[in-house]
Order: C-alpha cells, then sequence, then structure tokens
C-alpha cells in the first residue's frame, strides 16, 4: 500500500474552480438564511429534503404535517431560494 500511495499524482483544485464553488455555497446559505428569516415554517422542509436527504414521508413524519404539505412548503422553499439567487443561478 506504500508503494500505490507514492504512485498516486499530486491533484491540486483549481483555485478558479473551488473559488466558484465556495462562492456559490455562500451564495445558496445567504439565500436559504434570508428565507429563514422571512418564512421560517419553508426552510425546516427544505433542509431535511435538499441537506439531510430526508424521504417526504419521513419529513412529513418528523414535522408533524400532511406529506402535501410538505411537498408544497419544499417547492415553494427552492421557488424562494431560486429566486433570490437570480437567474445566473438557474
Amino acid at each position: 500500500s506504500v508503494e500505490q500511495a507514492g504512485e498516486l499524482p499530486q491533484q491540486r483544485p483549481d483555485p478558479r474552480r473551488t473559488s466558484v464553488i465556495a462562492g456559490s455555497r455562500v451564495d445558496i446559505l445567504d439565500a436559504m438564511e434570508d428565507l429563514e428569516a422571512r418564512k421560517p415554517d419553508l426552510i425546516q422542509a427544505l433542509v431535511l429534503r435538499d441537506v439531510s436527504q430526508l424521504e417526504y414521508a419521513e419529513i412529513a413524519a418528523q414535522l408533524n404535517l400532511p406529506l402535501g404539505t410538505v411537498k408544497s412548503r419544499i417547492h415553494e422553499a427552492r421557488k424562494q431560494v431560486r429566486q433570490t439567487l437570480g437567474e445566473s443561478y438557474t
């Protein structure tokens, strides 16, 4: 395994790409914080689905909401975040 590790090429992240990715993440986090401040009921479902990757039924059970309400909140939250981010993220 030592020989194999020595054979691996040194890969360094491209700073141009890394900064774009990092900037995008900051923008998304800012948009989510904005949504949380304006509509906290929407952000819970969005985070559980898109960050924690729970199934809709699991989210409904955890939030004690009907499945349709969970789906509606996630849809509306995504729409709100997209609007905050602007057209450069679509």
